[in-house]
């Protein structure tokens, strides 16, 4: 009888220990998925933390889409610029990313440097580096608990065949089509691959246009366009986290015996996450590098918001004293160079400043006639096909110190082209004064040479000066938007 009661005992011990057996036979690969980071180190200690409590409970890959640099002075203006961003990422474990059209900033020397320093891997699939050398891949493949993952890097070509931004920042690149290569690559590596990720820095648009298309892949974890997306296109998984590490995208990957039986896509926000107190020892030593960025030199009277931002920035282009007593009549900024999406009321640091514009902008400055002008604002806003839309277009892209009116035509599409632009002005040469940027990619070459000629005068140095000009009484908020559209 005992000796019954213990072999019934034994036996059901050895079948609780193989169904738990089959159980623990499923393993869990946690893919974290970042995008447009933008050096925004703050939210860093967060990310750690969160990266850390997935370590505990499975496999874990960080990837990045793209745009790591460019919006913090303490990155990009370091000595060896975004430099900090990348040991900053190396401290947290990423494994592989994908390049933004802001890596491509500060040239291929900056590009590379970043490339070289990082101990993750760095993919592009539609970038050719023309002196060649490139640390840079179009895909990569990592093996863990018995799968293979797949990620395949592709960057935006919104520009002119190029990913966005100035010309000269890819002279010594070239590119193919973003879509085309994505979807040709994902045929390329998925027969070799259980699990295949587009890291895309295209933009919401054009991921859905490729998840349309059904590329042989499992995810497109997107970047570029700052959405915030977690949605499924027939078999196609599209992510995208906004901006500034806000959100994070995890794919839980769960396999058994080598074989993936789900994935389910969870996004999460960081805010839920306590800081990671080495990675803010570490972040502290980042900032105390450069004590002049954290100078206080000015005093904000109240919140500004963007378009408040917007209009200090053209504020201080028009009132900057030029050689040659020039005084602009009209000044040109774009919205997209406007990167302080707010500025709170009180002290003002000279790195606020500075982030406001990482790109270093000059100002050019000259005479334009009002014709001239109508037609760089009305061929931007009406730029764009329904196969390759610009995502910069149909809205009011260049701010000023000058109210003016887009005019739209009774279209029911929800994006019309614009029919005028109307400054209720009289029709005569303005002086004028903008960033090089719409300059050098918006005006028509033969005009600029003409009309217009570059300074050396900054954005930041003229934004400086007018922080400064009001040391005594503080900047007060103009959060008016300027520049309207109406429809006729």
């Amino acid at each position: 009888m005992r000796k019954l009661l213990f072999l019934s005992s034994l036996a059901l011990l050895l079948a609780m220990s193989c169904n738990g057996s089959q159980h623990n036979d499923e393993s869990h690969i946690y893919i974290i998925s970042t995008n447009d980071m933008h050096a925004n180190i703050d939210v860093m200690p967060r990310l750690a933390t969160l990266v850390k409590e997935y370590e505990a409970k499975g496999e874990v890959l960080v990837v990045d889409s793209g745009d790591r640099v460019t919006g913090n002075a303490y990155v990009d203006d370091d000595s060896r610029p975004g430099i900090p961003m990348i040991e900053l990422m190396n401290t947290i474990g990423y494994d592989v990313v994908g390049l933004g059209n802001h890596e491509f900033d500060k040239g291929r020397d900056v590009l590379n440097a970043m490339a070289t320093a990082a101990e993750f891997e760095w993919l592009c699939a539609n970038m050719t580096d023309l002196k060649g050398d490139s640390p840079i891949k179009p895909y990569t493949t990592i093996s863990i608990e018995g799968v293979d993952i797949c990620f395949v890097g592709i960057v935006d070509t919104d520009c002119n065949g190029h990913p966005l931004g100035g010309e000269s920042s890819y002279v010594d690149f070239s590119f193919s089509d973003d879509v085309t290569t994505a979807y040709q690559m994902a045929a390329t590596v998925s027969p070799d691959a259980d699990f295949v990720v587009i890291l895309s820095h295209m933009g919401y648009d054009m991921d859905t246009r490729l998840a349309n298309m059904q590329p042989a892949c499992h995810w497109i974890a997107g970047g570029h366009s700052h959405d915030v997306v977690n949605e499924d296109i027939g078999s196609i998984h599209i992510s995208q986290n906004r901006k500034d590490i806000r959100y994070v995208t995890v794919a839980d990957i769960t396999t058994k015996e080598g074989r993936i039986i789900d994935v389910e896509y969870t996004q999460v926000t960081t805010e839920e996450y306590a800081a990671d107190e080495t990675i803010c020892s570490r972040i502290a030593a980042i900032k105390a590098l450069d004590p002049v960025l954290n100078t206080v030199v000015g005093h904000a009277n109240g919140d500004f918001t963007k378009d408040g931002v917007a209009n200090l920035t053209c504020e201080a282009l028009a009132t900057y004293p030029y050689p040659e007593a020039f005084s602009p009549e009209i000044v040109f900024y774009h919205y997209g160079g406007v990167r302080l999406s707010e500025l709170k009321e009180g002290d003002i640091k000279r790195v606020d400043i500075l982030n406001n514009d990482p790109f270093v902008s000059t100002i050019y400055v000259g005479e334009m006639s009002l014709d001239q002008i109508r037609r760089f604002i009305l061929e931007k806003y009406n730029n764009g096909t329904e196969e390759k839309p610009d995502k910069e277009s149909h809205y009011v892209y260049f701010c000023s110190n000058t109210p003016y009116e887009i005019v739209l035509g009774d279209s029911p599409e929800d994006r019309p082209d614009a029919l005028d632009v109307r400054f209720g002005m009289e029709d005569r040469k303005y002086r004028v004064a903008m960033c090089n940027y719409i300059a050098e990619n918006y005006i028509d070459e033969s005009v600029v040479a003409e009309c217009l000629k570059n300074t050396p005068v900054t954005v930041r140095e003229a934004m400086l000066l007018l922080v400064d000009s009001h040391a005594n009484d503080g900047l007060t908020p103009d959060n008016t938007l300027h520049q309207v559209e109406v429809r006729e």
